[in-house]
């Protein structure tokens, strides 16, 4: 049902090192409404549709554009990682404490009191 072609629609090659922008992509493709939760979402509505065969298409159609946007942010998040120092991540907590929560893996908005 899918083919995997071994090269990038898009060669996108980050100047230098950046685990803090890194760490937002992850958000980006893994978070409540990311890419991976719309991927996943066609799809299954793909495969239990039972309307006419041309909207069981289109699912399918938009779940596998999902996939190389998957795909696109997953390998960008590791470009940004390669050779990253780890006094860069250190940085970053002692200047900003809500990222300092997230790369520690807590989310600031849990401390939000409204």
């Amino acid at each position: 049902m899918f083919y995997h072609f071994k090269e990038l629609q898009f060669e996108a090659k980050p100047s230098k090192p950046d685990p803090v922008f890194a760490r937002k992509l992850q958000e980006v493709l893994g978070g409540q409404y990311g890419e991976i939760s719309v991927m996943m979402q066609y799809l299954f509505q793909g495969f239990n549709s039972r309307a006419e065969p041309k909207y069981r298409d289109l699912l399918f159609d938009i779940g596998t554009e999902e996939i190389g946007h998957v795909e696109m942010l997953a390998t960008m998040i590791a470009r940004l990682l390669n050779d990253a120092p780890f006094e860069t991540q250190k940085n970053a907590y002692d200047t900003d404490p809500a990222l300092a929560a997230i790369l520690g893996g807590s989310n600031p908005q849990h401390a939000i009191v409204s």
